[in-house]
């Protein structure tokens, strides 16, 4: 140590013990800051963070950093999740919305063409789907004894009375 001092002082002559302890000092802590840097950066995006901290000190801090920098994964674990969250929530979104169109499509159960779920008969086979309740005008289950609208009983053919 004391050699590398003296090869120092007789080539920089106006630099003293002091001003080298100084930059030995800026240097150790920048490095120090370089690699808890790239420790918690690497942490939060889920890569290697003690290797990064280990290579980062052995190297110097700055050759190491900036390759990380390159290198590093653009998004943070955090931001993957969330990404996937909102994959998940358009999936639930596209299967619901499904859902809403397979109710509001229906099949006819004589024939099995697709008939709308607000249709008094099927188009294809004229077989009768639902009634019109007299009393409040609502389509209701051609089987229905009673409007679940309005209360309206029908007779027991299903007719309205």
């Amino acid at each position: 140590m004391n050699s590398i001092i003296l090869n120092l002082e007789n080539l920089f002559p106006w630099i003293t013990p002091l001003d080298l302890f100084v930059f030995l000092l800026a240097f150790i802590i920048v490095l120090l800051a370089f690699a808890l840097y790239v420790y918690r950066d690497s942490k939060l995006r889920g890569g290697n963070s003690t290797s990064w901290f280990i290579w980062t000190l052995i190297l110097g801090g700055l050759i190491p950093f900036i390759f990380y920098i390159m290198v590093r994964s653009p998004m943070t674990k955090d931001d993957i999740k969330e990404i996937e969250e909102k994959k998940e929530v358009i999936e639930l979104q596209k299967k619901y919305y499904e859902l809403m169109i397979s109710k509001e499509i229906l099949k006819c159960p004589v024939c099995g063409e697709e008939v709308k779920s607000d249709y008094l008969f099927c188009q294809h086979c004229f077989t009768q789907l639902k009634k019109r309740c007299e009393n409040c005008g609502h389509l209701v289950d051609k089987d229905s004894k009673i409007c679940p609208y309005c209360g309206h009983i029908f007779d027991e053919k299903g007719e309205n009375k």
